[in-house]
C-alpha cells in the first residue's frame, strides 16, 4: 500500500470552497452550493498493488482498495469487519464456454448479481447502511432512508434494511417499467419498508426524493439519508470491481471495461479506479436510448430528457445523478465513450448469445455486450479482454425473457417473490412528504 493518505474529506463539484467530513455528507446528501460530494483528495495505490492481493478473497480485495477513504474514519478493524459482512456472495468473472475459437471469446461476463437483491447495487448499499450504522451511532434513534428506483436499487435498498431496528427504507418507483419480480422485491410487505408506487417516470421519483433530501425543515423533523447513487459512498463501494476484474486475467493483458450505464455511478467508479492508478485500457458507458452521455461526448451539449421505457428498465434515465462526478474524473484523466444501444440490438444480443452458448443475459448486461463486441472491433489487437459488469440475474425481467426467446422461464429466479403491497400516488410531492412525517415503516 501507498503511503497514508491525507484525512477524508469531501467537496463540492460546483464549488471548491464547499467541502464536508463523512458524517456530514451523509446527513447531506446534496451539497447546500449544488453539484455532487467527491473526494477532495485520490489515493494513489502502489505499483504491486495488484500482486499483492491477487489472491485475496473479494472482500479483502474491497478493504484493501476503500481503505485509504475510509479505515481512518471507521478504523480497521471496523472496516474489515462491513466488508467481511457486506461481501459474502460469490463474484464471478465468466466466459462463455462454448465461445471458446469464436471473436467472442475475449467477452467475458463480470456477474455482480449473486448477492440478497440479485443485483450489482448489493455492494453498495450493504455497504451504505454499514458505514452509516458506524459513523452516526446513536444520534439519531430514527433514521429514513429515502430511495428512488428505476429497479434494482430499490431491491437492494430494501434488503440492507428490512428489519433493522431504528430503521426505515422509503423507496420510491415508477408504476410503469419496474418489472414484477423487482416490484415483488421492492414493494413486499416487511418491517422497516415503505415502498411507494409514483404515477410518472423514474426521473419524476429522482425529482422527488431530490427535493426531500433539499427541504430543511422535513429534515429536521426526520433524518433523510439516500441510498441513490448520489451518495459518494455508494459509488466508493463499488471502485473494487474493476479491481477484481483485472486480477482475475492473466497478468499483463490489456483489459477493456464496458459498463451498462444509467445513472452513471457505476462508471464513474471505474474512472476513479483509473485515477487510482489501475490500468484499463479502455472505458465504455453502454446507454439505451434514454441517456443523454453520448449526445454530451459526441457534441458536447447537454440536454436532459425525459425518458421512456424500454428493455433495459433500470437505464431509463433522461437526467443522469453521476454526470458531474464522471466528468471531473474524466478532465484530465483517461478517456471514456459512450455508446447507445437500442432494444432491438439488445434483443438480438439476447439471442445471439444464448444460441451460441446457453448463456442468458439480462437486457442490461446484453446492452454491454453489444457494446463490447463493438469495441472489440474497433480496438483490434489494442485489447486483449473486455469485461462486460453483469449488473443483474436474468430472471428479474421475464418480460424481456418472453420478448427476447418467447419464453418467461428461460432464466429462473433464485428466490420468493411473494404480492408486491406498495403505497400509490400520483407524481405529488406532498404526498410523499406526509409519509416521511409519519411513523410508517418504523416499529
Amino acid at each position: 500500500m501507498s503511503s497514508p493518505s491525507p484525512k477524508l474529506e469531501f467537496v463540492s463539484t460546483a464549488d471548491a470552497s464547499c467541502r464536508g467530513s463523512l458524517r456530514e455528507v451523509l446527513l447531506s446528501a446534496m451539497p447546500a452550493r449544488g453539484g455532487l460530494w467527491v473526494p477532495t483528495h485520490i489515493p494513489q495505490l502502489a505499483p504491486d498493488f495488484m500482486e499483492q492481493h491477487r489472491h485475496d478473497s473479494y472482500a479483502e480485495l474491497a478493504e484493501a482498495v476503500i481503505a485509504p477513504y475510509f479505515a481512518e474514519v471507521l478504523g480497521p478493524s471496523v472496516l474489515r469487519q462491513i466488508c467481511q459482512e457486506a461481501f459474502n456472495f460469490p463474484v464471478p468473472l465468466v466466459h462463455p464456454e462454448r465461445l471458446k475459437g469464436t471473436p467472442a471469446e475475449r467477452l467475458a461476463v463480470l456477474e455482480l448479481f449473486h448477492g440478497p437483491s440479485a443485483a450489482f447495487k448489493d455492494f453498495a448499499v450493504r455497504t451504505l447502511v454499514r458505514v452509516t450504522a458506524r459513523v452516526l451511532g446513536n444520534d439519531f434513534p430514527q433514521l429514513t432512508v429515502l430511495a428512488a428506483t428505476s429497479g434494482d436499487t430499490g431491491a437492494a435498498v430494501t434488503e440492507a434494511c428490512a428489519g433493522v431496528p431504528g430503521v426505515r427504507a422509503v423507496v420510491l418507483y415508477p408504476r410503469v417499467g419496474v418489472s414484477g419480480v423487482q416490484e415483488s422485491q421492492i414493494a413486499r410487505a416487511r418491517p422497516g419498508v415503505v415502498a411507494i408506487s409514483v404515477d410518472g417516470t423514474f426521473d419524476d421519483c429522482q425529482a422527488i426524493v431530490k427535493r426531500a433530501l433539499a427541504d430543511e425543515s422535513l429534515r429536521r423533523r426526520r433524518p433523510l439519508l439516500t441510498a441513490n447513487s448520489i451518495n459518494p459512498v455508494r459509488l466508493i463501494a463499488q471502485v473494487p470491481f474493476a479491481f477484481h476484474a483485472k486480477r482475475l486475467l492473466a497478468s499483463g493483458r490489456r483489459m477493456g471495461v464496458v459498463v451498462p450505464s444509467g445513472n452513471l455511478g457505476n462508471v464513474g467508479a471505474v474512472q476513479l479506479a483509473r485515477r487510482m492508478g489501475l490500468e484499463v485500457a479502455a472505458l465504455v458507458a453502454a446507454t439505451n436510448t434514454n441517456s443523454p452521455l453520448p449526445e454530451l461526448f459526441a457534441t458536447g451539449q447537454y440536454r436532459a430528457r425525459r425518458s421512456n421505457p424500454t428493455a433495459s428498465n433500470a437505464m431509463d434515465i433522461g437526467d443522469p445523478n453521476n454526470l458531474a462526478r464522471l466528468l471531473a474524473w474524466r478532465e484530465g484523466g483517461p478517456s471514456v465513450e459512450a455508446v447507445t444501444v437500442d432494444d432491438r440490438a439488445t434483443l438480438d444480443a439476447m439471442r445471439r448469445v444464448r444460441d451460441a452458448s446457453g448463456y442468458v443475459l439480462c437486457p442490461h448486461t446484453a446492452v454491454g455486450w453489444k457494446a463490447g463486441e463493438d469495441l472489440l472491433v474497433r480496438a483490434g489487437a489494442q485489447l486483449d479482454d473486455v469485461v462486460i459488469f453483469g449488473t443483474a440475474h436474468p430472471a428479474k425481467f421475464p418480460d424481456v425473457l418472453q420478448a427476447a426467446f418467447g419464453d418467461a422461464s428461460a432464466s429462473r429466479f433464485p428466490g420468493e417473490l411473494p404480492p408486491p403491497e406498495p403505497i400509490k400516488i400520483g407524481n405529488d410531492f406532498e404526498a410523499v412528504r406526509a409519509v416521511l412525517e409519519s411513523e410508517a415503516g418504523f416499529r
